[in-house]
């Protein structure tokens, strides 16, 4: 087993390593700057921890969707239910699904039936031209559910004309075929994106299909200082649930799910300000079905829809200087066999500045949101990043806030022959803080970062159950401390990278609980490495593998498991080719406990291939 104090040892003595180096890097680094609702810092200037998987990397990786994607971040424990992320639940430093926040191009996608439908995200694969992961406390930014991390997964519609044609196969009767078009004309920027994933699915019961359609289209204005920006995606996906939901047992459940997202956005400088207005509609359509294509008394259907109108601005000042300023209103209902007709309504108001002090070496950024619920009341939450400079490599940063989420409709009102909701549930709060530091030299091939992270949970919302033959139930914990340590090291020299990292998670509960479904069964340790290499020109090699050591209960079950993932990838200027193998050890492992022995096992070895042509 590896340990802490060692890792750490060792991640202290690689810039020592690093300086030893004879060889340098003949090139820059370019800094990224993190696509925020209003105040947007480059990375040497964000205080928190923050990590971005670039287009490039994307290609590169061993992976076809959003979930696999995630699963190379360290901390993020991505639970799985069947490939391709076709279900899977997103905990993030031992939080909940419901405590994530996903966003397209700064759109909230979050749902209030379930944080199940959390990563059903409408964007094809091939429009994405970045995911960034900002981990720890986001109310003050985002509103509620950006309890411990936000992901916001970005699109932007190239300026030249781009034609693709993609196709792929493998293991499982899996077949995908995919088409993307930029059009730029003008002033008018333009992309659109379709695709189709099949499977005949691993185990009885588990195929699937998965249905994109993804278009985005910007206008400038005349004089430049304006921008208009349409999006307009769907995402269907059908798919056999053998033992996805409740228990191993049930083996003929099925569901269907259809997202769409339609937002209207414009951006204008005026001055020192930037105006953001934006309308967005988020709708979710659920049909789960426990015993498939039988009796229409098995069936629940959901069909649940966002409505927001929103302000964002951000002022530029001298010396740095920002502020942020932002309101949005919210609109949700929910039309549901199971839960009822329900809505809501929601008023967020935010603000935040930004300061360079002493000579730009200390950087602060206080905030604070308000939000209003029509069922829940009031509540404001204030926080605040701050962070210095070293010198020209290092720093140092901490960050603290207050967290919040209401619960679910799924959470208060759902009740079958195995679960019961409660109407009584009180909303979930935390006080989070954050330590860390930064090392990222110009020249330097090396990248370091440590964090030190605590999360005291209040009111925390968890199915749980006091015996085996009990009903699960939702419940508010009184207290949970989550607490832990990342550490990560990058090295790029030429033709080989690595990453290496390494999270350790103690959690400590109040309460004498004894199953928890989610909130308990987090991810103890957790190891993630990475290797590229350009073995020639056009031909590339990307392995991943990580090492998940899951609590467990009963000592005699095993908890921890090691997969590994590799991709080999061949370019040319108007085609290229990829093979990969998922799960190249063949290992036998389960994302998703039910109990420490009910374990719902992922495939084994999965080969996959496909081809590209561009013009």
């Amino acid at each position: 087993m590896i340990k802490p104090t060692t890792f750490s040892l060792f991640l202290l003595f690689l810039p020592l390593l690093a300086q030893a180096q004879t060889e340098r890097v003949q090139k820059t680094f370019t800094e990224i700057t993190v696509l925020a609702q209003r105040i947007q810092l480059p990375f040497s200037q964000d205080n928190r921890t923050v990590q971005v998987l670039t287009r490039q990397e994307l290609q590169a990786m061993p992976v076809r969707s959003i979930s696999e994607a995630l699963q190379s971040i360290p901390g993020l424990d991505v639970r799985q239910r069947g490939p391709l992320g076709i279900q899977a639940d997103l905990s993030v430093r031992g939080g909940g699904f419901d405590q994530a926040l996903v966003l397209l191009n700064g759109v909230r996608l979050s749902d209030p039936q379930t944080g199940h439908h959390l990563l059903n995200v409408p964007v094809d694969w091939s429009a994405i031209e970045r995911i960034e992961v900002l981990k720890g406390p986001g109310a003050r930014i985002y509103g509620q559910n950006a309890f411990a991390c936000a992901v916001n997964i970005v699109t932007i519609a190239p300026k030249e004309r781009v034609f693709k044609l993609g196709a792929a196969g493998g293991d499982f009767g899996y077949r995908s075929a995919n088409a993307y078009a930029s059009l730029p004309k003008g002033r008018l920027r333009q992309h659109v994106a379709a695709s189709a994933d099949f499977s005949d699915g691993y185990r009885s019961n588990t195929d699937f299909q998965v249905l994109n359609g993804f278009y985005q289209a910007t206008l400038a204005d005349r004089d430049s200082n304006g921008q208009w920006e349409l999006l307009a995606n769907f995402n269907a996906r059908n798919f056999g649930a053998n033992g996805y939901y409740g228990r191993l047992e049930f083996t003929d459940q099925y569901e269907e799910v259809q997202t769409s997202v339609l937002s209207l956005g414009y951006r204008r400088n005026t001055g020192n300000w930037t105006l953001k207005p934006r309308v967005s509609w988020r709708r979710n359509q659920d049909m789960y079905d426990f015993q498939r294509s039988t009796d229409a008394n098995t069936v629940n259907f959901h069909l649940s829809q966002v409505l927001t109108a929103e302000l964002n601005s951000t002022a530029q000042w001298a010396n740095g200087q920002q502020t942020g300023l932002g309101a949005n209103l919210e609109y949700t209902s929910l039309s549901s066999s199971r839960l009822g007709q329900r809505e809501r309504y929601t008023l967020n108001l935010f603000a935040e500045h930004h300061w360079l002090l002493l000579q730009r070496r200390l950087n602060l950024t206080p905030g604070v949101s308000l939000s209003s619920f029509s069922d829940f009341g009031v509540f404001f939450y204030p926080g605040l990043d701050a962070g210095f400079r070293l010198n020209k490599q290092w720093n140092v940063y901490a960050n603290a806030g207050y967290n919040y989420r209401i619960p679910t409709f799924t959470d208060l009102y759902y009740e079958d022959p195995g679960n019961v909701g409660n109407p009584e549930l009180k909303p979930e709060s935390a006080f989070s803080t954050e330590l860390g530091w930064k090392y990222r030299a110009a020249y330097s091939p090396l990248k370091l970062q440590m964090a030190l992270f605590r999360r005291d949970g209040r009111n925390l919302i968890d199915w749980a159950k006091d015996n085996p033959a009990d009903k699960w139930q939702t419940r508010n914990y009184n207290s949970v401390l989550m607490q832990g340590v990342e550490l990560q090291a990058s090295h790029q020299i030429q033709k080989l990278g690595w990453n290496l990292a390494y999270t350790y998670l103690d959690a400590q509960v109040s309460d004498n609980v004894a199953l928890s479904r989610y909130a308990l069964n987090h991810l103890r340790h957790q190891v993630n490495a990475s290797l590229d290499y350009q073995i020639l020109t056009s031909l590339g090699l990307h392995v991943r593998a990580r090492w998940c050591d899951r609590v467990v209960q009963d000592p005699s079950v095993k908890g921890d498991y090691w997969v590994t993932d590799a991709r080999l990838r061949y370019v040319r200027k108007h085609w290229q080719v990829f093979a990969e193998a998922i799960n190249v050890l063949d290992a036998e492992y389960g994302e998703l406990r039910y109990s420490d022995t009910a374990v719902l096992t992922m495939p084994g070895r999965w080969f996959r291939a496909g081809v590209e042509v561009r013009w």
